[in-house]
């Protein structure tokens, strides 16, 4: 159970550990999960989502699980109490061996329904309720809401190592105001399939683009073009040595590392100045194999699964 934004390294551990019980059981490993997510609900004008439904559910199939229960988080659920909410949407509807938890996990009406609640109504009734204590990665909890603080402030690559992989926006690829291509950098500008999606800081990244079945390098710049005067916030990436006859319909842009914060320059012939430097500086960093490692899924940490199961919330 959970609401699983990011699919991150402590959401991962509670995949695993269910896909362990019911493999010991001969059962299936599933999901119950919630969309939209309740904070969208709780705060209409949550804009940060790390994962949209298709890619939550991809991560989830990609690991293992069989099922996915997906709930209507709306104003009915939301107001469910939370012993209701075990008997409708978990003992009635999915009769499960074993329910795996976090271990912050809450549900039902104003959030009362947590782990203490789910073992004495489940464990009478022989069904096994397990809670995965809090992952940290050295000192630092494994949370969503860490995770898009460091995305917030442009820190990609830390919340990376939270995420177990690379933060990704997909999207489709909407025309430009041509800027780019006039600077002699033209680019390719995405919008993300869902406007609550979280999109970082301000600033110039390494990315790595996904579209017509190959993977780019490629320079992105998040931001307001101030050198033009610009009011819209855009997100375009500039493909590193590659032209294409035209451009794809989508595309998902997985950010590895901010180069600069953005800002304004004098003239454009300045700002063409800083991307010709800008894109240098980003083929010396992709032609490292500790960068190009994994670019797919992971970054490039030998430290991800080297997390600590917080002591004081010992597994049951």
């Amino acid at each position: 159970m959970g609401s699983f934004d990011g699919v991150h390294l402590g959401h991962q551990q509670i995949i695993r550990r269910a896909a362990e019980i019911a493999a010991g059981l001969g059962g299936r490993t599933g999901v119950l999960t919630y969309d939209p997510l309740p904070a969208q609900i709780i705060y209409p004008d949550f804009t940060y989502i790390l994962t949209t439904l298709a890619e939550k559910k991809a991560l989830l199939t990609e690991m293992g699980v069989e099922y996915i229960c997906l709930l209507r988080f709306d104003a009915e659920l939301r107001g469910t109490a939370a012993p209701d909410f075990i008997q409708r949407h978990i003992v009635e509807s999915l009769h499960p061996a074993a329910v795996v938890v976090g271990h912050d996990h809450r549900f039902g009406s104003r959030g009362t329904g947590d782990a203490g609640l789910l073992r004495r109504v489940l464990e009478p009734l022989d069904i096994k309720v397990e809670v995965v204590p809090e992952i940290l990665l050295g000192d630092v909890p494994v949370r969503s809401t860490t995770i898009r603080e460091h995305l917030l402030l442009g820190h990609v690559r830390l919340a990376a190592e939270l995420l177990g992989r690379w933060y990704a926006m997909s999207g489709t690829i909407v025309p430009g105001t041509g800027t780019g291509r006039r600077l002699g950098f033209p680019t390719i500008n995405l919008r993300p399939l869902e406007r609550e999606t979280l999109v970082p800081a301000d600033g110039v990244y390494l990315c790595r683009v996904d579209a017509l079945g190959r993977g780019f390098d490629a320079l992105l710049n998040i931001g307001h073009r101030p050198t033009f005067g610009g009011e819209t916030r855009t997100i375009e990436a500039h493909l590193l040595d590659v032209q294409l006859a035209e451009p794809p319909v989508s595309a998902v842009f997985r950010l590895i590392d901010r180069i600069r914060p953005e800002r304004r320059f004098e003239n454009p012939g300045a700002l063409a100045s800083q991307i010709e430097k800008d894109a240098k500086a980003a083929r010396e960093i992709f032609s490292k194999p500790t960068t190009t490692r994994n670019l797919d899924s992971k970054p490039p940490s030998n430290t991800l699964h080297d997390y600590a199961v917080n002591s004081a919330d010992e597994r049951r």
